[in-house]
């Protein structure tokens, strides 16, 4: 296979900074695991890519793009670009991580991280309306909570 190389459009905004496979996210059969679910074999298939870029975005508070894959490797231009939904320099496609089940809908999801942490499930179609919702104080001597709905504890 020839390389392959994808541009990101902020000249400063690192992108590739992180990259993750994200798997099959629109169920095409493209999961990078050499066979497509339901077509006849392929030389290659590409699994769907996430790619950072920390620093770009409006106001250089970061966005991730995402990459579909095809036989022919990705598609040049991304299918969609996730704006950091943090003011100021956050960082935000700084760490990426794909290919897990977030909210066990049959869908991959992803982990943003930034100078917090964003898990977004990625249906296949994604239009995202992210909010942070933050109690009017947080107590700064508790240091544990627990996410709704699962058995994990956050400490920081």
């Amino acid at each position: 296979r020839p390389w392959q190389t994808l541009t990101g459009p902020d000249a400063y905004g690192r992108f590739g900074s992180a990259i993750a496979s994200l798997g099959d996210l629109d169920k095409d059969g493209h999961a990078g695991n050499g066979l497509p679910r339901s077509r006849p074999p392929a030389p290659y298939l590409s699994p769907d890519v996430a790619v950072g870029a920390p620093f770009g975005g409006d106001g250089g508070s970061g966005c991730v793009f995402i990459f579909r894959g095809q036989s022919e490797g990705l598609e040049r231009a991304p299918s969609q670009r996730l704006e950091s939904p943090f003011a100021g320099p956050a960082a935000f496609g700084f760490a990426l991580r794909g290919a897990s089940d977030l909210d066990a809908n049959g869908y991959p999801g992803m982990d943003t991280g930034s100078s917090g942490l964003l898990q977004r499930p990625l249906p296949p179609v994604v239009v995202v309306h992210t909010r942070l919702d933050l109690p009017n104080g947080l107590n700064p001597e508790e240091q544990e909570c627990s996410v709704p709905s699962s058995n994990a504890r956050v400490n920081w």
